[in-house]
């Protein structure tokens, strides 16, 4: 299985030719998680974390539901704090300052129904000191014939798309994407992703859980299994889908199990 590579016409443009005042920050990781427990009294959420992901590669962060993923991505975005350890994101301490050079589509976002799609992405571009143009990035989500159209009037497919156009629009380093595709139909997933995809050939680095194996197959560089709040694998798909002897090679799911419930075929 190999991804397309004709949507070099849909690349967000670069990060770094946009912003030469960031070029120093070009190299090396743009997440990292050290040693990093968060704690809510004696559950732990995540438990001794170790999650590097270097600039501009394509990461999916698998495991089941509780095993520590959206904790991760909240622990990201400054929106809590870990209990024990490090968190950088692209060189800083979540929150503040860098959270202008992140874009994060979190699940079970809600949006303000009584407003238009282009209102809406430009009110968000506005939050950010650097932006696309708002009718560019409506074309390059398949919004553009909805731009008019109130968010309350979007179909689930088009609502998934306008949190990805809000996540673009400030021309971020980092892409978050929390089970975006949860709900849509096949069709609309293969449009969603070819659209996501192609933001990080200008640059930026995405990160993303899903409990849609293929996507996890198709679209990461590497993939990382969290289970109990710890990374219990982490190599690229195809190596990953190798890892159990009878396994289809082309094919997450017996791995994933193996993993995360200890069965095997």
């Amino acid at each position: 299985m190999t991804r397309s590579t004709d949507l070099a016409h849909l690349a967000l443009p670069s990060v770094l030719g946009m912003q030469p005042e960031l070029r120093d920050h070009d190299a090396g990781l743009a997440v990292e998680l050290t040693g990093v427990t968060k704690r809510y009294g004696d559950v732990r959420a995540v438990d001794s974390l170790d999650l590097h992901v270097r600039r501009g590669e394509v990461v999916a962060l698998l495991g089941p539901n509780g095993a520590g993923k959206s904790t991760t991505f909240e622990l990201l975005l400054g929106l809590l704090r870990p209990t024990e350890g490090t968190v950088q994101v692209l060189g800083q301490s979540p929150g503040g300052a860098v959270r202008a050079r992140i874009g994060a589509m979190m699940q079970g976002a809600g949006l303000p129904e009584d407003v238009t799609v282009r209102e809406l992405v430009r009110l968000i571009g506005r939050a950010y000191p650097f932006a696309l143009d708002v009718d560019d990035v409506l074309h390059r989500t398949a919004l553009a014939d909805r731009a008019r159209r109130t968010v309350t009037n979007l179909s689930g497919g088009e609502r998934q798309r306008l949190l990805l156009a809000a996540a673009l629009v400030g021309v971020p380093e980092l892409l978050l994407l929390d089970e975006p595709t949860a709900a849509l139909d096949v069709a609309s997933r293969r449009a969603f992703w070819a659209q996501a995809r192609a933001s990080v050939s200008g640059g930026a680095t995405l990160l993303f859980t899903t409990h849609h194996l293929d996507e996890a197959f198709s679209e990461a560089d590497r993939v990382v299994v969290l289970l109990g709040g710890r990374v219990v694998a982490d190599a690229p798909p195809a190596e990953l889908a190798a890892t159990v002897g009878d396994a289809d090679p082309d094919n997450l799911e017996d791995a994933f199990l193996a993993l995360t419930t200890g069965e095997t075929r």
